[in-house]
């Protein structure tokens, strides 16, 4: 199969290692991608474990066989790359694919890379996080993860991550390689993007997830100030943090000014506090819509949230511990003064006695998710697309 020529942009093939059973922030991002494209006309394949799961009409999906899960990590296991290699060729000679975007860093997205190369398609590569963060009582596992890796992948060479744990940098190390052989590395935050360039990724450019059609309604000017928390239920996203909060919260206004909703987890007596177990997608809109604003309290680990680009869409601003993630979002975001529970707390009690503080974060979050919607995020994207076929 000769290259392609550069007028002729053919079908996007999307590439996951995950599975879309599970929408986690990374299957999230890369289902809103392949919908997006089909809303803009653009061909689509999908190409990813469970992909029968729905995404969008006129997408192909394609679920490649699963010989298994990998334990902790959960990660479908699909072989290793070369198996995985004839795949991704008939895939994209059937489909005529002129372009692959891959967002992982396994099996799947380094036979993508290695079959891109081979027939001169441009290939990106989206990281979701660089920022892997595991418990250090794992560290010793590290080799293990950087011979699985090497074994499924096939990459061996390349550059090496320092600075952490040896686990954490194995991780780190993983998505390094991988990317390091994509055309153009895509990062959806700026913050994230800086440090793939410091770590020697090659042309990294930043590109946000895409935001949800803009659906913004009225917060409610009566009752408490609602706050919202979504994300996985894991040390890193740092659910305490809000927790104490709103008890310190509550110590000091009682309960009725202030209610924080939380999406996932199991419930237990926290003032002010409801617990809602895993909700569907139309159930977090809901949630959304009956907020005031989102928290994200996460710290050092966060790349883009999904939850960020869902409040904005709905017009909610976000309460976000982490100065990197303040600077990311600018005039949508209100930063905590520290980025401990006790001043979570203090911002928040600014916020009741005066709520007037969100209306020009609300302002920035619209104008945020409005600059991310499917037209702007596929427009972008073809210019990224064109400029790796240069």
């Amino acid at each position: 199969m000769p290259p392609r020529p550069s007028d002729a942009p053919g079908a996007v093939l999307l590439v996951c290692d995950y599975s879309l059973r599970y929408l986690g922030g990374a299957q999230t991002a890369f289902v809103r991608q392949a919908q997006a494209l089909a809303e803009e006309g653009v061909p689509v394949v999908v190409l990813a474990p469970d992909a029968d799961e729905p995404t969008a009409e006129g997408v192909v999906t394609i679920a490649p066989p699963r010989r298994g899960t990998i334990p902790v990590l959960d990660l479908p296991l699909l072989g290793r790359a070369r198996d995985l290699e004839p795949l991704i060729t008939a895939t994209v000679r059937r489909h005529d694919v002129g372009a692959i975007v891959v967002h992982s860093e396994f099996a799947l997205a380094a036979a993508a890379l290695a079959v891109g190369k081979r027939l001169g398609i441009p290939v990106l590569h989206t990281v979701h996080t660089f920022f892997w963060r595991a418990p250090a009582v794992l560290a010793p596992f590290a080799p293990l993860v950087s011979r699985v890796h090497a074994a499924l992948t096939g990459i061996r060479d390349g550059g090496r991550c320092t600075g952490s744990h040896p686990l954490d940098n194995a991780l780190r190390t993983m998505t390094l390689r991988v990317a390091q052989r994509a055309d153009i590395v895509l990062s959806p935050s700026r913050h994230q993007a800086e440090a793939l360039r410091r770590a020697g990724a090659g042309r990294v450019e930043a590109f946000s997830n895409v935001a949800q059609p803009l659906q913004a309604t009225p917060p409610s000017t009566d009752g408490p100030l609602r706050l919202l928390w979504v994300a996985r239920f894991a040390p890193e996203k740092r659910v305490e943090v809000a927790l104490d909060a709103m008890r310190a919260v509550v110590a000091r206004l009682g309960e009725g000014r202030v209610h924080l909703d939380v999406a996932g987890g199991t419930h237990r007596p926290v003032p002010g506090v409801a617990f809602h177990g895993s909700v569907p997608g139309d159930r977090v809109a809901e949630l959304m819509d009956a907020a005031d604003a989102a928290l994200i309290t996460s710290l050092g680990f966060d790349n883009q949230p999904m939850v960020a680009l869902e409040a904005f869409a709905h017009g909610r601003p976000v309460i976000v511990s982490d100065p990197v993630l303040g600077g990311e979002f600018g005039e949508a975001a209100l930063l905590t003064p520290t980025p401990d529970a006790e001043g979570l707390a203090e911002l928040v009690l600014s916020l009741e006695a005066d709520r007037s503080l969100l209306d020009a974060p609300r302002a920035g979050a619209l104008a945020y998710a409005r600059d991310r919607v499917a037209a702007a995020h596929v427009a972008r994207l073809r210019e990224l697309i064109a400029s790796a076929r240069a």
